[in-house]
């Protein structure tokens, strides 16, 4: 697989996992917990997220051949949940269609389990992210890109730590707003490839009717 490629996707999953947007919730659940709780926390989050992005890339095709469903309705399925995602980030929501309100209560009062929900799944990885690296991993089935989706699963779970280290200063450096505006931004590439994936998924299905 390409640099250019691995870079897109690396850029793409980061994106649409928004761990600038996540900086507030991050910070609001790690400050009623123990002091110095935030690495391990972090680093929990970042390993829950590489191993999730990891099996949806190993084991996705499989799990679409188990439950009967075609590539093209899984890529369109996985467009929508990006579009809705990136709805959400345009009204600046950290997580409110992903999350419901009993699992905010549950996370606040279990500093040990907040690294894996919500924090990794679903604020970070969701279904949407999940199902765009099914998407990528069965388009490129040679085990060589397999592998290359793997390492950009690591790289992707490595930048989410280091900006949820570096959640405090950015927090005090752009504020509130600019994170909003920050996650407007990464909005406007999630919305887009989230059309892309539709689009190219009724064009499989539909080849008559956006020819």
């Amino acid at each position: 697989m390409e640099l250019n490629k691995l870079i897109g996707i690396s850029a793409l999953l980061y994106s649409l996992s928004n761990p600038v947007g996540v900086t507030p919730i991050f910070l609001s659940l790690t400050k009623r917990g123990q002091p110095n709780s935030a690495p391990r926390v972090i680093a929990v989050a970042a390993i829950s997220v590489a191993l999730l992005l990891v099996t949806a890339a190993l084991l996705g095709q499989k799990v679409l051949l188990f439950f009967n469903v075609g590539l093209d309705d899984f890529r369109i399925a996985g467009g929508l949940l990006a579009l809705f995602i990136a709805f959400e980030m345009f009204q600046a929501r950290y997580g409110g269609f992903m999350q419901t309100t009993d699992e905010r209560t549950e996370a606040e009062q279990d500093m040990h389990g907040i690294a894996v929900t919500p924090l990794a799944f679903p604020l970070l990885v969701g279904p949407a992210e999940m199902s765009i690296m099914i998407t990528l991993a069965t388009d490129r089935p040679a085990w060589p890109d397999k592998l290359a989706l793997v390492g950009v699963s690591v790289l992707t779970a490595l930048m989410i730590a280091i900006t949820l280290f570096a959640a405090t200063p950015l927090n005090r450096l752009i504020g509130k707003t600019g994170i909003n505006v920050a996650t407007r931004i990464m909005a406007l590439f999630v919305a887009a490839i989230g059309v892309n994936f539709i689009f190219t998924g009724i064009r499989a299905e539909l080849p008559g009717l956006l020819a």
